[in-house]
């Protein structure tokens, strides 16, 4: 029995109207409007013009026309070809796929919890801060052309 959470558009089939797939939509005919599904795959065969949103992945070896956000993983194939504006969490391009449009990376990053290292405690200044502190005290009147050596005063 097929997967009632999926949806296979063969080749040579169209479809026009509003799709939602939970799982996965694989695309290898042609679709017309727009799209929310879990993952998608446009097969080489395959075109959608719509907006497409994908709570998860894409692959697209097909054509995509309009609007492509994918939440997490988008895999533009080397048949790959996307007319529109992308937005995406990680983004892999294989060579020869195409884009005409814009592309914009969202704040997915796949299980990584940022990493909050205090180097420097509130209570100790960093060399940077140090080095902002004393240049801010330096007489600039007393430093010297680039190409003659200048030696700091002592105690600083």
């Amino acid at each position: 029995m097929p997967d009632a959470n999926r949806l296979y558009i063969g080749e040579g089939v169209t479809i026009k109207g509003e799709i939602s797939v939970l799982d996965t939509l694989v695309v290898c005919g042609a679709l017309e409007g727009d799209v929310t599904v879990g993952n998608l795959v446009v097969g080489e065969t395959g075109a959608i013009k719509g907006r497409i949103t994908a709570a998860e992945n894409a692959e697209i070896s097909g054509k995509v026309f309009e609007k492509l956000d994918v939440k997490c993983l988008l895999i533009l194939g080397s048949t790959g070809r996307v007319d529109g504006n992308i937005s995406y969490g990680l983004l892999q391009i294989k060579q020869g796929a195409s884009i005409a449009g814009g592309l914009s990376s969202t704040d997915y990053r796949p299980e990584q919890k940022p990493l909050k290292v205090d180097l420097y405690p509130r209570d100790q200044k960093s060399p940077k801060q140090e080095a902002s502190r004393g240049a801010k005290s330096a007489n600039l009147s007393s430093l010297g052309s680039p190409s003659t050596p200048t030696t700091p005063p002592a105690g600083q």
